[in-house]
């Protein structure tokens, strides 16, 4: 919040605290993306592996784990592990789709009140960047894997 105090503008103990609380936000939000990130790279890598079983029952007994479809293929498809990456993989898509729209709105508002501001005519333009037909799932880049 900003002080008017003879004829100079000063800023509030509160106005700080939010802008840190911002700065602090978006340094985490970038680190949470650089994992997301590397995640994917791992998630690319994954769809092209076979999935993970195990080598002996898990009683312990030695005797080699042989449950469920004995092809392959279907062994793959069906693969509950395969399932969960895939499902989250959806789901991440569907959050971070939606925190794009919030970011790209949070954006322009803050450029068209810092425009105000400048004392220029704010720009009402939705606040799309040039990459934001991203944010349309049929432009959605697929590695091939469904």
């Amino acid at each position: 919040m900003m002080i008017a105090r003879g004829g100079s503008v000063t800023y509030s103990l509160e106005h700080v605290k939010e802008v840190q609380h911002l700065t602090t936000l978006v340094d985490a939000i970038s680190r949470d993306l650089t994992e997301i990130r590397h995640l994917l790279n791992v998630y690319d890598d994954a769809v092209t592996m076979p999935g993970r079983t195990p080598d002996v029952d898990a009683d312990g007994t030695g005797r080699k784990a042989d449950s469920g479809p004995s092809r392959p293929t279907e062994r793959t498809a069906l693969d509950e592990a395969r399932v969960a990456l895939q499902q989250e993989l959806d789901t991440g898509v569907a959050h971070l789709t939606r925190a794009r729209a919030y970011v790209l709105g949070t954006t322009a508002a803050m450029d068209r009140a810092l425009a105000l501001w400048e004392g220029e005519e704010p720009d009402l333009s939705t606040g799309e960047s040039p990459c934001s037909s991203s944010l349309d799932r049929s432009v959605r880049p697929t590695n091939g894997a469904t």
